[in-house]
């Protein structure tokens, strides 16, 4: 029986406290440390038996960062370094809240070796013929074409994450200075803002006068993009996209134009980086545009070939 099957029949007796995921401003952030929590806790209690914070012991974070490392992703299979090292650090966070409680008397995870956050397998990302060829399948007569392009020109130009973009509300688009701005809300409730390309703006002006002749108008608290339909509520139209609508649009297009690679809505922001990249934009400017904390996970996505004739050596004038 596997882990997962185990966890289906039991229920570990850890108490989960709600205060610490409280903590965090972002529902998405609160939602992937619970995940990480409760699948550890689970595991320690199917796989070890420990069923005390008391009886949490380093030994133990080590044997679920190594069995994470081997088989504890789907079927079986290894997880990401970049997984495994996401779970250590929501497992850190908590283990210090518990100690500020009393519940531990020191930290287990703090002195754990962490995974280098190497990429297995790469996101796929686009060239721009192949997003502007994507682009240009879309319907521009049907209310889901509309929606449709404007949503992913959103994500192309933008470089924003699924949840960012999930949680816009039309209070969030905004004039300064004579730029169009989209106020956004990232990692961590970080608030940030991102100019808006001409034809961002363009696509997005043509699906809030669509809305409009819906009897659909939006005001300042409603969210931005809205879905078509709701088959389980049809009246219930003013609520945010289903994340895996979305993954099941751009799918759908990239399907549509022939790719041969699945893509996601990380793909979008991959493409967004590579292209800037590409363009010769620096990489500290780029990891600033998409809000990455370390340029070393811009350069992950950093997908030009190197060659011997753009080496910097040439600058030099001696």
């Amino acid at each position: 029986m596997s882990t997962a099957e185990k966890a289906e029949s039991l229920t570990h007796p850890f108490h989960i406290h709600q205060e610490f995921f409280e903590n965090f401003n972002s529902i998405h952030t609160r939602k992937s440390y619970e995940i990480d929590i409760k699948h550890f806790l689970t595991w320690l209690f199917t796989e070890l038996s420990v069923s005390s914070y008391n009886d949490l012991e380093r030994a133990h974070i080590i044997k679920y960062r190594n069995w994470l490392q081997e088989a504890g992703g789907r079927n079986g299979n290894p997880c990401a370094p970049k997984t495994v090292a996401r779970k250590l650090a929501s497992l850190s966070s908590y283990s210090d809240y518990l100690v500020e409680k009393s519940l531990l008397e020191f930290n287990p995870v703090t002195s754990v070796k962490r995974p280098r956050r190497d990429v297995i397998s790469p996101t796929n990302a686009l060239t721009g013929k192949q997003v502007t060829e994507l682009l240009q399948t879309i319907p521009s007569d049907t209310s889901s074409g509309i929606l449709h392009r404007s949503l992913l020109m959103m994500f192309f130009t933008t470089g924003l994450r699924k949840s960012e973009i999930l949680n816009l509300k039309y209070k969030d688009y905004r004039e300064i200075n004579d730029f169009r701005v989209m106020e956004f809300i990232g990692k961590g409730g970080k608030i940030g803002q991102k100019v808006l390309h001409p034809q961002n703006i363009e696509t997005l002006t043509l699906y809030l006068e669509h809305m409009k002749t819906l009897g659909r108008e939006h005001e300042r608290e409603d969210w931005l993009f809205q879905p078509s339909h709701n088959p389980t509520n049809p009246k219930e139209l003013n609520k945010p996209l289903n994340p895996k609508t979305i993954n099941e649009i751009i799918d759908y297009y990239g399907k549509k134009i022939g790719l041969n690679f699945k893509i996601s809505p990380h793909s979008a922001r991959a493409t967004f980086i590579g292209e800037l990249l590409e363009l010769g934009v620096d990489i500290y400017s780029v990891a600033r545009e998409v809000n990455h904390s370390s340029v070393k996970t811009t350069q992950e996505y950093d997908k030009r070939r190197k060659k011997l004739s753009d080496s910097p050596v040439f600058k030099l004038k001696f």
